[in-house]
């Protein structure tokens, strides 16, 4: 196979070259250089991260020293030499395969001062086959040395655990594949986009093994350079400037715009899956930068694509970055049983698009009138310009639904804020209607006037009055509830018109400009 060649290529060839596993290669060589070799080793980790590679450095540092490329140094690194024998316990996992390795153990070495066993996928090993082995890795001769490696740890019995020093194989940061793979393109004579090689190291998903396959790919095109259309040509990866302009369009509240740039990519081949994928993976990057900032190091991109992450998260806040990505990947989940999933895909993201008209409406509906701004969102106008990233941008900056900064409310304009959030419910609305605003101090002490017949009940709910009260106001008051001589006695079953009340209320004309409606009947809140 191409990949294989490549591969074999650019293997690390000294524990100086490994990538992403340092510490671990830097105790194995401490570990020989001060003559404390253990007689097991335990290799664990994902697959590709260079647990193979780094058992047969170890062999080689330990029947080849030096860094001179021998012959014999070359067998081993092959996997072909007499005295490193590579065993994939995938094919060889009876009892017999065991005993026979039990049995040649026994036998010295032929050209170096070791024979070591490299038994890759161990946990294939049958119960039968592991207990064979046991004896053997307790009390092994002293011309022997086992490396067990695994992608599943759980699999191999705690008797060859403890039998063995365990080294974990982290999965290797984007950066440093990126790095690694830009150090082959250079060798190779291929010049690469900015950015691309980044993507597919963020593919490999922290493997080295599958990075390069992917990388490998793309030189086999042929290509001098390998661009942003080759990439998403062969390997099916969403053009990032088509998904940007995605969210771009979403942050603008701007649909057809989002549901022409998505018909674009899947025109291209990219899968309403991958889609999806890209749309999330992106969003992460937005919800991080505005949770820690614009250079935190929780988002591995290069400076430019850093500048247009922070450019494109402006459009946003938080919790929105949060609530798009749980919605794309609900959707992701329900294409894939979907016999429609095209259309699941273009309601979400006209849903997406209208992400802060629907926060207004449920700020309406939960009475919240004090988060809605005072005209109608108008959609962000589309620039060019990049907006600077700042070091911990405050979620305010970036929410499209926010109002600017306003004078603190009057005392009528608070009581006519608590009247409307208090008719969310019929219950609230009876209350209120037993009320009427006193007097409200800069102290945070309200006074409410009522019919001297209603107060002892009223008294009951100065706690839910002044938690409406600081949801208005923005903070804590203390309710006071005091008889009214001059109100008369509530007459049962009187009161204003409901639907003239609800035609009057600030949040009822302000959902029916949202959403085109009007009020057509009134039904009374029976649920409490």
């Amino acid at each position: 196979m191409a990949y294989t060649a490549l591969a074999r290529r650019y293997r690390s060839q000294r524990f100086d070259d490994v990538v992403g596993q340092e510490a671990i290669a830097r105790t194995l060589r401490n570990a020989i250089e001060r003559n404390r070799v253990a007689h097991a080793y335990l290799f664990t980790g994902t697959r590709g991260v260079g647990k193979t590679t780094t058992a047969r450095l170890f062999a080689k540092a330990l029947n080849c020293p030096g860094d001179q490329p021998t012959e014999v140094a070359q067998a081993i690194m092959q996997g072909r030499d007499v005295d490193v024998i590579e065993i994939d316990a995938a094919s060889n996992n009876s009892v017999n395969d065991a005993r026979d390795l039990i049995a040649n153990s026994i036998y010295a070495p032929m050209r170096g001062p070791y024979k070591i066993y490299i038994i890759d996928e161990v946990h294939m090993l049958s119960t039968a086959a592991f207990n064979a082995l046991l004896k053997t890795m307790e009390e092994p001769p002293a011309h022997v040395k086992f490396i067990l490696c695994t992608t599943e740890t759980h699999k191999v019995p705690a008797t060859i655990q403890s039998r063995c020093q365990r080294f974990d194989f982290r999965n290797i940061p984007t950066r440093q594949i990126a790095d690694h793979l830009r150090s082959v393109c250079e060798q190779e004579n291929v010049k690469a986009e900015p950015g691309v090689l980044t993507t597919i190291a963020r593919l490999g998903h922290g493997s080295m093994r599958d990075a390069l396959s992917l990388l490998d790919r793309l030189l086999a095109a042929g290509d001098t350079t390998i661009s942003a259309s080759l990439l998403a040509d062969l390997l099916g990866v969403a053009d990032r400037d088509l998904v940007d302009a995605i969210l771009r369009a979403a942050g603008e509240q701007d649909p057809a715009s989002a549901l022409a740039r998505a018909d674009d990519l899947l025109a291209r081949g990219v899968s309403i899956d991958q889609l999806l994928a890209a749309l999330v993976e992106r969003l992460r990057d937005l919800m991080v930068i505005l949770a820690c900032g614009a250079e935190t190091a929780l988002v591995e991109l290069e400076p430019e694509e850093r500048a247009d992450a922070a450019s494109l998260a402006s459009l946003f806040d938080a919790p929105a970055a949060v609530h798009m990505i749980a919605l794309c990947e609900s959707i992701q989940q329900k294409c894939k049983s979907a016999s429609s999933p095209r259309a699941l895909l273009d309601a979400m993201l006209v849903r997406l698009a209208m992400t802060a008209r629907l926060a207004e409406v449920a700020a309406i509906a939960s009475g919240r009138t004090d988060a809605l701004p005072s005209a109608p969102a108008t959609p962000q106008k589309k620039s060019d310009d990049r907006v600077a990233p700042a070091s911990h941008p405050a979620p305010a900056q970036h929410s499209p639904t926010r109002p600017a900064a306003q004078a603190p409310p009057q005392a009528p304009e608070v009581w006519r804020f608590i009247t409307d959030a208090a008719g969310a419910t019929a219950s609230g609305r009876a209350l209120v209607a037993d009320l009427r605003l006193g007097s409200i101090s800069d102290a945070g002490d309200v006074r409410l006037l009522a019919a001297p017949a209603r107060v002892a009940y009223l008294q009951s709910k100065r706690e839910w009055l002044a938690g409406l009260f600081k949801d208005i106001t923005g903070r804590p008051v203390r309710v006071e509830i005091i008889p009214d001589d001059a109100a008369p006695a509530p007459i049962p079953g009187a009161g204003p018109d409901p639907m003239q009340a609800a035609r009057a209320s600030p949040a009822v004309r302000r959902a029916e400009e949202l959403l085109g409606a009007r009020i057509v009947r009134f039904e009374p809140d029976t649920q409490e």
